[in-house]
């Protein structure tokens, strides 16, 4: 049976030749909002799909002569060789497909990093899917000897200063940045949406909920940790929010995170069946839809605060256990901090109150800094101009 399925990853055809690669199969985006017309490949990375034909043999074999024996660890030698030996097949098809560029939107993929120092033929770019953390540049950097371990490559398509300046006190190697803001949310904005003559919901709750985040964690290791923080955080906002809607009569509105039935289950036990649910769709944008018919958007740290944070829009960011992993000084007024109820619900109906224009002028600054948008110059349409420059 593991034989069987090995067999159904395998394609004994070598990749399409493309002026393009796009590592990793998360590529719709890519294609739909950047490349459009342009031709590319999708590599995906192994255990999904494996290319095996001579030709490919053959240069992964002459590629061997470039695997560093310096960088393996005698511990873990085969593991370190293993790796080393994937890296060298990746750029084999790479070679095959004859791309001048490599592009992903999974930017903290260690692959990727690696594959943009291997090799010098090709300009590589990686595009930020998510809002980073010390979570993404610290803590699950940390190498089994205890050293951390940095994140180099050679460009970066990110949210905003913020991102430049979070890697590069971390001491993160990144050749060029470009902070151009959140692709998927900027396209929506300057392209798909339409203003609202009134808002629907007083309250969107984004929801980060996770199976694993409630269940019985395990083990002190970085992702258990992480866990047990997370759920935490969550289950404390909750029950603010529980109190201040029936203190307030303020409606509230869910956009779900996995559309699963124990995710619906987890909010209706908390907060009974008088809040709605709006199920992800997120090729119909439809969690951004939903923030934009609230007149308050909340959340933990979720990316999507940061993405309509730079429309203008009125969110607010809460770290109610004032944990570092969740700090955004930058929104000022918008990142509510601490386990105070009472400033919590004064924070809440002293933004639904302030006037918008009032709104913008405190955070317009704090917006910018978080995810530099441009409504002007889109995030899509600025991604695409440096990747045909690259291209020529």
């Amino acid at each position: 049976m593991m034989f069987s399925r090995l067999l159904t990853k395998i394609k004994f055809t070598n990749p399409e030749p493309s002026p393009i690669v796009i590592l990793y199969d998360y590529d719709y985006w890519i294609k739909e909002l950047i490349l459009k017309e342009l031709k590319s490949t999708t590599l995906d990375i192994y255990p999904t799909k494996l290319y095996i034909t001579p030709k490919l043999i053959i240069r992964t074999f002459l590629r061997m002569r470039f695997i560093n024996w310096c960088e393996i660890n005698k511990k873990t030698i085969l593991k370190n060789l293993f790796r080393q030996i994937y890296d060298q097949y990746l750029l084999a098809c790479i070679d095959q497909t004859k791309a001048r560029v490599v592009i992903t939107a999974i930017d903290n993929s260690n692959f990727f990093h690696k594959l943009s120092r291997l090799d010098a033929k090709r300009s590589y770019f990686a595009i930020q899917n998510g809002t980073r953390t010390l979570s993404c540049v610290r803590d699950s950097l940390q190498s089994s000897t205890n050293n951390r371990l940095t994140i180099s490559m050679t460009n970066f398509f990110c949210f905003g200063q913020r991102d430049v300046d979070l890697f590069v006190k971390n001491g993160h190697d990144i050749d060029n940045y470009f902070p151009v803001g959140a692709l998927i949310s900027g396209y929506y904005k300057s392209v798909i949406s339409t203003p609202l003559a009134k808002p629907l919901f007083d309250l969107c709750l984004i929801s980060q909920w996770h199976a694993s985040l409630f269940g019985n964690i395990s083990g002190d290791d970085f992702t258990a940790r992480s866990s047990r923080r997370i759920g935490a955080s969550i289950a404390a906002m909750n029950l603010f929010l529980i109190r201040l809607i029936a203190e307030t009569g303020l409606n509230l509105v869910i956009c779900t995170r996995k559309n699963d039935a124990a995710e619906r289950d987890y909010y209706c036990s908390s907060f009974g069946s008088k809040v709605k649910f709006i199920e992800s769709d997120r090729k119909n944008f439809s969690t951004y839809r939903a923030a934009e018919q609230s007149r308050l958007v909340v959340g933990m740290n979720s990316t999507t605060l940061a993405e309509i944070f730079s429309w203008g829009h009125k969110v607010l960011w809460c770290n109610l256990p004032n944990d570092d992993h969740y700090e955004m000084p930058e929104a000022g007024i918008s990142y509510f901090c601490g386990d105070d109820y009472s400033e919590f619900k004064e924070r809440v109906l002293t933004l639904l109150s302030m006037p918008l224009a009032e709104y913008k002028i405190h955070t317009c600054e704090g917006a910018r800094y978080i995810n530099n948008y441009n409504p002007a110059n889109p995030p899509h349409q600025i991604i695409r101009s440096v990747i045909l420059e690259a291209l020529s």
